[in-house]
C-alpha cells in the first residue's frame, strides 16, 4: 500500500542519515536495544509507535555535536 511504501522511504532515509554518522555495520545491533534516549524503549519500538521524529532528532543531534 501506499502508507506503507511511504513508511520504508522514510526509514531507508533514516537509517541512510544514521550511517552517515556511525559505522554502518553498528546499527543492526543500536536498532533492537533498548535506548535511555527513548525511555528505554528501542528504536524499533520508536518507529512501530509512529514517533520517528524522535530517531530523527537524535540524528541531527548526533550529526551536529551537540550534547544531549
Amino acid at each position: 500500500s501506499q502508507p506503507a511504501k511511504r513508511r520504508l522511504r522514510e526509514v531507508r532515509r533514516l537509517l541512510e542519515a544514521l550511517a552517515e554518522i556511525v559505522t554502518r555495520s553498528r546499527i543492526p545491533r543500536w536498532l533492537p536495544h533498548p535506548n535511555p534516549a527513548f525511555g528505554g524503549l528501542t528504536p524499533l519500538q520508536v518507529i512501530a509507535l509512529g514517533e520517528i521524529d524522535r530517531l530523527w532528532s537524535m540524528v541531527h543531534d548526533m550529526g551536529s555535536g551537540q550534547p544531549e
